[in-house]
């Protein structure tokens, strides 16, 4: 199974690292397990070779905002509450943010993603923070 969520935040931001610091208010972290940032860098030319190292969060900004300026994508995973439930954000703009539920997938009835959990730890804790969401898609399927 492969499960995904898309937003459209730019209602509130059309600054994407705006948004990507909502989600460290909302409990999503950058570090790994490791203390290790996961993320696409520059002049990747969508090859998707993420890159996993120790940098500060200001680092991680610069890199976005020199991929921002290039009109690439930008990629960087982010877990919940330091735990190892991850979400790898794929977005160039606050248009269209994809959520990729793929590391270490929260599931109920030993396949199907548990998107009430997401739901609850993404959608509804942006809402609790006024943040006006234009839409959001929740999708599920098997590979």
């Amino acid at each position: 199974m492969e499960a995904s969520i898309s937003l459209n935040c730019s209602a509130y931001s059309k600054d994407l690292i705006e948004v990507i610091k909502l989600f460290k208010l909302i409990g999503w972290g950058i570090y790994n397990s490791k203390g290790q940032v996961e993320y696409l860098p520059v002049d990747d030319n969508d090859m998707y070779n993420w890159q996993c190292e120790i940098i500060s969060e200001l680092e991680l900004y610069n890199i976005i905002s020199k991929k921002i300026t290039n009109g690439e994508v930008v990629g960087i995973s982010l877990f919940y509450n330091n735990s190892l439930e991850g979400i790898s954000l794929l977005a160039q703009n606050t248009d269209e943010i994809l959520l990729s539920i793929i590391t270490n997938r929260k599931i109920i009835k030993n396949k199907n993603t548990d998107m009430v959990w997401y739901i609850k730890n993404i959608i509804y804790k942006l809402l609790n923070l006024n943040v006006r969401i234009l839409s959001y898609r929740l999708e599920e399927f098997e590979d």
